[in-house]
C-alpha cells in the first residue's frame, strides 16, 4: 500500500502540471498507470478499466479546480464561451459514464487507447495555427458538448484534448481555450465522477476503501501534489513554447496507448 501511494503522489505531480499547462484534466496518463497499479491493491480484472476511469474523474474534480482557479485569475476563461458548453458535458458525462462503467475491460481499454491514438495526433497536427471560419454558436456548444462528454467518458479525462481544439477553432485563442477548457473539465469530473460511483456502487469484490468505482487513496495521493502542480503548469503557460511541448506530450500519448493496445 505505501509503494502505491507514494507512485501515486508522483504520478500526481506530473499531471497537475500538464493540466495547467495543457488544459487537459490529467487522465490521459492516469489511466493507463492506474489499469497497471490497481491490481496491486486487489481490484479485479473486470472492473480494472471502471475503477481506473471513475479514480481519474475523481482526480479531476480537485486538479481541475485549482487548475482552473488559477486561469480566472489569469483571465483566461471566456465565461460566455462556457455557459451552454460546461452544462451540456456534464449531463452527456453522467449518462454515458453508466453505459461504459459496464463495457467489457478489454472492449473499454482498445476505446480508450484509440481516443488516445486520435487526441494525440490531432494535438501533434493543431500547434500550427488555423484560419478560423466558424463560430460558437449555441447549437455547436450543445452538439460538441454532447460528443465531448460522450468520448470523455470513454477516456476517463477533462475533456481538455478535446475542447481545446474546438473552442480555439471557433475563433477563441489558445490561452483562453485552455483555461476555458480547464473550467469545463472540473466539472466534467464531478460529473463523470458519479456517474462511476453510481455505477459501479454494487461491484462485487472492490478493496476497501472504495466508492463504487473510485478508489479513494489514489485519489487522494494523486490529488495532493497535483493540486499545487497544476497551478504551476497553468503560469507555465504564458513562459515556454507549448506548441514544441505539445509535439513532444502527443508523441507519449501514442507510446502509451500502443502499449495498452498490445498488452
Amino acid at each position: 500500500m505505501l509503494t502505491f501511494f507514494l507512485i501515486c503522489l508522483a504520478v500526481g505531480a506530473v499531471v497537475g502540471f500538464l493540466a495547467g499547462l495543457f488544459g487537459i484534466g490529467g487522465g490521459l496518463v492516469i489511466v493507463p498507470v492506474l489499469v497497471y497499479l490497481l491490481p496491486m491493491i486487489g481490484v479485479p480484472d473486470q472492473a480494472l478499466m471502471s475503477a481506473a476511469l471513475g479514480t481519474s474523474f475523481a482526480t479531476i474534480v480537485i486538479t481541475g479546480f485549482s487548475s482552473a482557479q488559477r486561469h480566472h485569475k489569469l483571465g483566461n476563461i471566456v465565461w460566455s464561451a462556457v455557459k451552454i458548453l460546461a452544462p451540456v458535458i456534464m449531463i452527456s458525462t453522467f449518462i454515458s459514464g453508466l453505459f461504459i462503467g459496464k463495457l467489457d475491460k478489454s472492449i473499454a481499454s482498445k476505446l480508450f487507447a484509440c481516443l488516445v491514438v486520435y487526441l494525440a495526433i490531432k494535438m501533434a497536427l493543431s500547434v500550427k495555427p488555423k484560419k478560423v471560419v466558424k463560430k460558437l454558436t449555441a447549437l455547436s456548444s450543445v452538439i460538441g458538448g454532447i460528443l465531448i462528454g460522450i468520448a470523455s467518458s470513454a477516456a476517463g479525462i477533462g475533456g481538455g484534448g478535446f475542447i481545446v481544439p474546438f473552442l480555439n477553432s471557433r475563433g477563441i485563442e489558445m490561452k483562453k481555450a485552455i483555461g476555458s477548457s480547464a473550467f469545463c473539465g472540473m466539472l466534467l469530473g464531478v460529473s463523470g465522477m458519479f456517474s462511476f460511483i453510481i455505477g459501479g456502487w454494487n461491484v462485487p469484490n472492490m478493496p476497501a476503501y472504495s466508492l463504487g468505482y473510485v478508489y479513494l487513496p489514489a485519489v487522494v495521493g494523486i490529488t495532493l501534489t497535483s493540486f499545487f502542480t497544476s497551478k504551476v503548469g497553468a503560469t507555465t503557460t504564458t513562459k515556454l513554447p507549448v506548441p514544441t511541448l505539445k509535439r513532444y506530450f502527443a508523441l507519449m500519448l501514442i507510446v502509451i496507448a500502443i502499449d495498452m493496445l498490445i498488452k
